[in-house]
């Protein structure tokens, strides 16, 4: 027997079930959720329910606050409610960088729209009166965070689904997947055939097992967690309110109240373990681990430090199961790799809080085209191939380990490194570079001198005059990066110029070696991606992107072309290496290494060439990132190597100086070049990002030109504004608070201190009526409130005069 639907869901735990009840509330109610056992069977039934508003990310902090509003609803309108229990939470902070953290936190969560509170040592005792506050410098109080029975949370939710029309098969195990030439997906069951226009991978731990069919490997590995609950404890008796929640970096774990007993909870800092490294066995159904409790005792141990009850007390029972992990800590959800209409929803080690967010949000991109926040954390195609089974199996244990650790910005972790390099790894670190991890890519982030090692902070750090003179050397000589981690593809054939034309908002160049900067907009208008456009011959045309829209790209070039379409889209992102040299000597530097004129009037500013130097034919594009006279050149791999040695060796007499990506970000910022991932997302439309003049809304059609004419005519919600702030001994980060007088107005996006210029620069998006230059604002940088104002041009060459030099 076949059945068609227009949806099908498979997995039963509560990312499944939101799913399949955010589609039911949008109006997809012809949908059928697939599971195995019984709803919840898998991770979701063992997992301790915590709900909390504390986290890294401002994206995943809405997905969170508004998972703990659907609970507090659910338990106000189901009959004997869910088992919400708002007892608040508190996280502590033992150093001054974790006060740094809590500080910008409580910035973003007034901009959030979320009650919390710093509190000192006293208010902690008061707020938790068996806590002990040894080492402790301040705690984060979240009031209205809490805990929730994941199992009355789901079958709610799944209640509610089936009222709306929306079906739900248990005991049913999918045995195949496999694409019709129609597109559709057949799913193959032990009880029949279901056929679907969607599908959604929610399988939890088996995601990566039933992804496999059709040839994906999810980058999740399933961790060994435990927690441990208590007998009752004599100490709770008397307590006239439930204890609130307890995370603590000390003991690396979070303490809460059970009944009338305590459950605690460690991620253990070493010795942690996978689980189902061969794939779980599909008879596994509410099952659990034997409990390995040796490796948890030194972190038990400090536990019964922190809560002195918890040490006297017997314990009742040990949960030891599986939790699924992925290398950077988020989920995964939105479009897998490669595949049309196949969705995952998976991959959360958090998932009671997150599950309903994500089903939120992944139904509103099914329904709409768009999430109502930036899904870019989130995207499943941030993994490339290059995660292979070590890298993710490294990562994610690192990631478990670090679960309370504060996370520094610019600190970046060994685990799993390095796993996609440039020839020129090695030499740049022998030169004292430090590289960052951009998608895989070992790229430079900064140069330290011998026995220079950076202290992370929130603040200025040691690293701060080293990048200065790297600045300094591009404004003033000429400065070399390599930038291979960009995203490169060619795309070719005779219709690719109707083709590209069709997918970019801006027009494309007409001339041969012309180069625009061009943008993929979503049928609602919003920024999908950003591109510069080569057109290298009539046919034949060159594109680049940011290193993390590498596979985004790549599919929504494949996915665009129309049937009989005459195109071809090539990936060059790892056979082709990418050098920047830049700076007002970069002609000097370059002219002895090439027969090519390099004038301005022969090799104009936004012009391509394919050209050979230094014996090298390669690609030479004259942009940068950076504002200054110079170029990318683009060659093949196997001979960067060789480029990089004949620029340094001719840049030796004009200052040739490496640089990296703490440089970039302080140039880019001085002039006002949008980032893509901060001030382009697709929360908002190019009107909206004042991108207005890569918007060729007069050219003809293509994808978001209907909605572009809509945002223009009805004017913007929001508007991007390019900041000058007082200076101090921290920057924008991005995601602080934007204020007029005592209002919040809107919020950073990115941030640097201009070296050269010496000005603390930011990008926020304001109130539209504010965006007037030389509006006077305020932003709150790590709890202090610096003035202020909208500048009306970049403040680094903005008739941009040393780019045509």
């Amino acid at each position: 027997m076949t059945v068609h639907v227009r949806t099908a869901i498979i997995g039963g735990g509560m990312l499944g079930i939101s799913t399949l009840y955010h589609l039911a509330e949008e109006g997809w109610t012809d949908t059928v959720l697939i599971e195995k056992g019984e709803l919840t069977s898998g991770s979701t039934w063992h997992a301790a329910g915590l709900c909390a508003h504390f986290v890294g990310s401002p994206a995943v902090a809405r997905i969170h606050a508004y998972g703990i509003g659907l609970y507090r609803e659910l338990q106000r309108r189901r009959p004997g409610g869910i088992g919400w229990h708002e007892c608040g939470s508190l996280r502590l902070a033992l150093t001054e960088e974790e006060v740094d953290w809590f500080r910008r936190f409580a910035g973003q969560a007034r901009h959030l729209g979320f009650e919390a509170h710093l509190v000192g040592p006293q208010e902690i005792r008061e707020l938790h009166p068996l806590l002990e506050i040894f080492e402790v410098k301040l705690g984060f109080w979240t009031p209205t965070d809490g805990h929730v029975d994941p199992s009355s949370a789901a079958n709610a939710l799944a209640e509610a689904a089936r009222e709306k029309g929306a079906r739900i098969l248990r005991r049913t195990r999918v045995t195949g997947i496999a694409q019709r030439s129609s597109g559709e997906w057949e799913v193959t069951t032990e009880k029949g055939t279901i056929v679907c226009e969607h599908l959604v991978n929610a399988a939890g731990s088996y995601a990566r097992q039933l992804a496999a069919w059709n040839g994906l490997d999810l980058p999740i590995v399933d961790m060994l967690h435990q927690y441990v609950v208590t007998e009752a404890v004599p100490a709770l008796a008397g307590l006239e309110r439930e204890l609130p929640v307890v995370r603590d970096p000390w003991c690396h774990a979070y303490l809460r109240q059970e009944r009338q007993g305590l459950l605690v909870g460690p991620y253990e800092r070493e010795g942690a373990r996978p689980v189902f490294e061969e794939g779980a066995p599909w008879s596994f159904e509410m099952e659990l681990f034997p409990p390995e409790l040796d490796r948890l005792m030194p972190w038990l141990e400090r536990a019964a430090k922190r809560l002195p009850p918890f040490g006297e007390a017997g314990i009742r029972r040990v949960v030891s199961g599986a939790i699924g992990h992925t290398p950077d800590g988020n989920f995964l959800m939105g479009p897998a790799p490669g595949l049309r209409n196949y969705w995952l929803a998976t991959g959360s080690s958090i998932g009671i809080v997150q599950g309903p967010g994500v089903g939120r949000h992944l139904a509103q991109m099914m329904v709409h085209g768009r999430a109502e926040i930036s899904t870019l954390e989130f995207d499943p195609r941030r993994f490339g191939r290059w995660a292979d089974a070590d890298y993710v199996r490294a990562k994610a244990i690192d990631e478990y380990q670090h679960m309370y650790v504060c996370p520094l910005p610019g600190e970046q972790r060994e685990a799993g490194r390095p796993v996609r390099r440039s020839p020129l790894h090695a030499a740049l670190v022998a030169r004292g570079g430090v590289h960052m991890e951009a998608a895989g890519w070992e790229r430079p982030q900064w140069f330290a001198p011998a026995g220079v090692t950076e202290r992370h902070g929130f603040r200025h750090t040691n690293a701060f005059p080293h990048v200065a003179e790297e600045c300094r050397a591009v404004r003033e000589a000429v400065g070399v990066m390599d930038f291979t981690s960009f995203a490169k593809f060619e795309v070719t054939g005779p219709d690719a110029a109707a083709f590209l034309d069709r997918l970019v908002a801006n027009r494309l160049p007409k001339r041969e070696g012309g180069i625009v900067l061009a943008h993929f907009l979503d049928r609602n208008g919003r920024i999908q991606g950003e591109v510069t456009v080569t057109r290298l011959a009539a046919d034949r045309f060159y594109l680049c992107a940011a290193a993390a829209a590498e596979l985004r790209d790549l599919d929504h070039l494949r996915c665009s072309r129309r049937p009989g379409e005459r195109v071809e889209i090539a990936n060059r992102t790892e056979t082709v290496g990418l050098l920047v040299v830049a700076g007002p000597k970069s002609r000097e530097l370059l002219r002895p290494l090439t027969a090519t004129s390099l004038t301005s009037d022969r090799f104009p500013w936004l012009t391509g060439r394919e050209i050979v130097l230094a014996g090298i034919p390669l690609t030479a594009l004259r942009v940068n990132y950076v504002g200054e006279l110079g170029w990318e050149l683009h060659c093949p791999m196997e001979r960067l190597h060789e480029l990089y040695d004949a620029v340094m060796e001719a840049g030796s007499d004009h200052g040739a100086r490496d640089f990296g990506a703490y440089a970039v970000n302080s140039l880019r910022m001085e002039k006002a070049y949008r980032g893509f991932g901060s001030e382009l997302t697709h929360e908002v439309d190019m009107i909206e990002a004042a991108m207005e003049r890569f918007l060729a809304l007069e050219k003809g059609e293509f994808i978001g030109r209907e909605a572009s004419l809509r945002a223009r005519e009805k004017g913007p919600r929001i508007r991007l504004v390019h900041l000058e702030i007082a200076p101090g001994d921290a920057d924008v980060l991005g995601d602080e608070p934007v204020f007029a007088g005592e209002r919040i107005v809107g919020v950073t996006t990115s941030g640097a201190f201009g070296h050269v210029t010496g000005k603390s620069l930011a990008f926020a998006y304001v109130d539209p009526g504010l965006a007037t230059p030389g509006t006077a604002l305020a932003v709150e940088i790590l709890g202090e409130t610096r003035p202020a104002r909208v500048l009306a041009e970049p403040v680094w060459d903005p008739a941009n005069r040393r780019l045509r030099a």
